[in-house]
């Protein structure tokens, strides 16, 4: 990551829907899918890039902004507070569903005339 670039918190929940893993992207409502929970976050994140960049190069990243439904919202808010609660108390978080906050670098910027997009 550039000590300039410019970063983004995205709420991503993770929750297992029988063999696969489904990692959702609260804010924009895009999933990403993976075998274990780490590969899911990771195939979310490479859409995100691309869905971004993307809608940053065409002039309009408004049109990435489009929330999850709000059912997982309050999902994500019973993960987040059940990692907290396990944390704060010694014992194991659950792993069947997890909320994370995941930085996402911005990453089409204008540069002169040119569009540039640099890899995460």
């Amino acid at each position: 990551m550039k000590e300039d670039a410019t970063i983004f918190d995205v709420n991503i929940f993770v929750f297992r829907e029988e063999s696969e893993w489904t990692a959702l992207a609260l804010e924009m409502d895009v999933r990403g899918y993976g075998t274990t929970s780490r590969s899911a976050i990771e195939d979310v994140i490479e859409m995100l890039t691309a869905q971004v960049s993307y809608a940053v190069q065409m002039g309009h990243p408004e049109s990435v902004w489009h929330p999850a439904e709000e059912m997982y919202w309050r999902r994500w808010e019973e993960a987040r507070r059940k990692k907290f609660m396990a944390k704060a108390s010694g014992s194991e978080a659950p792993t069947d569903q997890i909320a994370e906050l995941v930085p996402l670098e911005l990453l089409a910027s204008k540069q002169q005339d040119e569009w540039i997009t640099e890899s995460a």
